[in-house]
């Protein structure tokens, strides 16, 4: 058996224990800055793999690194997120969220699993020692990507000091299963909301010139919004509102 074949029989035993995983994310999402529970799942089974492993800020993400630093190898990183969002599950499975108002409706927990299950197949394929190549590999399991505070509370903890190159993971609906896809740069949206107020002056209905309202300011404001975009930004830029 070449390591090819090793390594794809590792994937097969493996993708049990991985879809365990999700499902059990799946069943017990946390919200973002509350990935308590989550994180310390993550840390006990990525510490019986043997890896160097640590929890994030608070309690917080995890960060595992192969057992041993093989100095003639790269440090490759795999990162996803594991917070959910505050929607209510309704759909009957028996993996469905057991958090009222709480749920992986963007697919956190897949990422976990993901990103889990090819640390899983890295550290039994290097014991396995038929690998050609040297292995030097770490996981980030980053929470609060929701609010956009996790990576930064990750960055400063040190996650990325000596790793060379790093794999962000996202789902896409859009790609056939099976099917990855890589970009070097942007891929998918970083999104800022805005709240805009409109004060506006009650008045009768029969005298509308001395009332100010607020409605017709509205509407004309999101069609100029819209309008304001394609003139505002080049055209090579992904912009949307």
């Amino acid at each position: 058996m070449d390591w090819k074949e090793k390594l794809h029989k590792i994937v097969a035993d493996s993708s049990g224990e991985v879809v365990a995983l999700r499902r059990h994310l799946h069943a017990h999402p946390e919200p973002s800055g509350e990935e308590l529970q989550t994180s310390l799942h993550l840390y006990q089974l990525l510490g019986k793999l043997g890896l160097d492993v640590r929890m994030g800020p608070e309690g917080c993400g995890v960060v595992a690194n192969s057992p041993t630093k093989n100095v003639s190898a790269p440090c490759i990183v795999l990162r996803g997120d594991i917070d959910a969002l505050r929607i209510q599950d309704s759909k009957q499975v028996t993996y469905k969220s057991t958090n009222p108002g709480i749920m992986h409706a963007c697919g956190h927990d897949a990422h976990a699993a993901i990103i889990y299950g090819t640390i899983l197949v890295l550290t039994k394929f290097s014991q396995m020692d038929c690998c050609p190549w040297p292995l030097c590999y770490r996981a980030i399991f980053q929470p609060a990507e929701e609010t956009a505070t996790g990576a930064r509370q990750m960055i400063e903890a040190g996650v990325l000091e000596g790793a060379d190159n790093i794999f962000a993971l996202h789902v896409d609906p859009a790609r056939r299963t099976g099917e990855i896809a890589l970009r070097s740069g942007t891929l998918t949206a970083h999104c800022d909301s805005l709240k805009i107020t409109i004060r506006g002056q009650g008045g009768h209905a029969a005298r509308p010139h001395e009332s100010k309202d607020p409605i017709g300011a509205a509407a004309q404001l999101i069609s100029t919004l819209y309008q304001f975009v394609p003139r505002a930004t080049d055209s090579h830029d992904a912009v949307v509102l």
